[in-house]
């Protein structure tokens, strides 16, 4: 790292953007167990911007409150201190961030941030351990907050690590500024004095043992939401694995299932966060989740953990999914089956020959399913490759690669 650069990012980090006052008095008097909802509505009062984005947001297709809240009192009471702590949180992240120069793709950076926000408080009601879904929701949107950070020092050598392959970022950002952008953003929340949990989860959201063996619920859930976010989205912000994922769902008692709910509900949470975002004023960032058209999948793996997970991922895609065996023995509906994804590593090399063979001359659409560096057998070296977590983007890239 040269002296420039260091110098630069130590001049952001000296001079951190504080959270507004009237952010920091909601969490004081919140935090104070002597406190009353009139005590926080006094303050939230007081502040009539922030009253006012309180009132338009709970009155939002973000809380489909049944009856019109118009007034501050009746947002605490319906809110909790829980709810006007973190919507304060969620709105003072904002304007803090306004204040530092930084030329990084916003649209991008809250987009992901978002999705990883609703994702984090669509998973939070399956977990063995109690985690507030607003809580959850914070956490989401702040975890990528050291980008920012590193962005606003940097943004020349910050955009070269964002076009590199995702699996490459956290290892180039150590290398060229000696820190990644977990340890930035956990010393900005522990600058605005915020919770551990919160500071824990922006640390540890990548790495996978601390997240997968930690007792803290809100670190594991944050770095599960990480990853379904890019499942959901189709930008890999991460370079976890189909193990990594198993390690983390095992640790917080989740099951396949309990993922597949979540990220079905996700999508829905996602388009509620438009109005968190359009009041903020952090701008409107490009939430759609694309798709694309659904097809007749076989997954061909004798793991049955491996299946599963696959087909869930294809299920909520909206794709049909046709039985292996049945494919194989050409039962009826097989002809309509048009893309096949192969687990190399539960085959042998006889029976993946034979099985290039078979599929090429079928002419469907097909993928290998291997993470990144395993070598790909021979037989099928000119196919596309997938990794075990995919996106909808990445899966239309094998459509693309293989025409049938």
């Amino acid at each position: 790292m040269s002296d420039i650069m260091k110098a630069r990012i130590m001049s952001v980090m000296r001079n951190l953007p504080p959270l507004p006052q009237v952010t920091t008095q909601l969490l004081a008097v919140i935090n104070d167990n002597d406190s009353s909802a009139d005590d926080v509505t006094k303050v939230l009062s007081a502040d009539g911007p922030l009253a006012g984005k309180v009132l338009k947001l709970v009155n939002s297709s973000f809380y489909g409150v049944a009856q019109e809240v118009t007034t501050v009192s009746r947002a605490v009471v319906l809110l909790g201190f829980t709810g006007i702590r973190n919507l304060a949180l969620g709105f003072g992240t904002v304007d803090a961030l306004k204040k530092m120069k930084c030329n990084m793709d916003m649209t991008r950076f809250w987009s992901h941030s978002i999705a990883v926000a609703s994702a984090g408080q669509a998973v939070a009601p399956f977990v063995t351990r109690r985690i507030d879904p607003e809580e959850a929701f914070i956490a989401g949107l702040m975890h990528d907050i050291g980008a920012y950070i590193l962005a606003s020092a940097v943004p020349e050598t910050y955009q070269e690590i964002l076009d590199a392959p995702a699996d490459e970022r956290l290892l180039l950002e150590q290398e060229k500024f000696g820190m990644d952008h977990t340890l930035a953003g956990q010393a900005l929340l522990k600058f605005w004095k915020l919770p551990d949990s919160l500071s824990e989860a922006c640390r540890f959201h990548h790495d996978i043992s601390a997240a997968s063996t930690t007792e803290s619920g809100l670190t594991t859930l944050t770095a599960i939401a990480d990853i379904l976010a890019c499942v959901n989205r189709g930008d890999f912000e991460t370079s976890a694995t189909e193990n990594d994922l198993m390690r983390l769902l095992e640790h917080a008692g989740l099951s396949t299932d309990d993922m597949t709910r979540a990220l079905d509900s996700m999508n829905e949470k996602v388009d509620e966060m438009a109005d968190f975002m359009k009041i903020t004023g952090a701008g409107a960032a490009d939430m759609k989740t694309e798709q694309g058209p659904a097809r007749n999948c076989v997954v061909i793996t004798t793991d049955d953990q491996r299946r599963e997970l696959i087909q869930a991922l294809l299920t909520h895609m909206g794709h049909s999914l046709f039985p292996m065996d049945a494919f194989f023995n050409r039962q009826p509906g097989s002809q309509d089956v048009d893309t096949v994804l192969v687990d190399p590593e539960t085959l042998t090399r006889d029976q993946l020959d034979r099985l290039a063979v078979f599929l090429n001359d079928l002419g469907v659409h097909r993928a290998v399913l291997v993470e990144r560096g395993t070598t790909v057998p021979a037989a099928m070296q000119d196919w596309p490759t997938l990794g075990f977590l995919f996106s909808s983007r990445q899966l239309a890239g094998v459509r693309d690669l293989t025409k049938a």
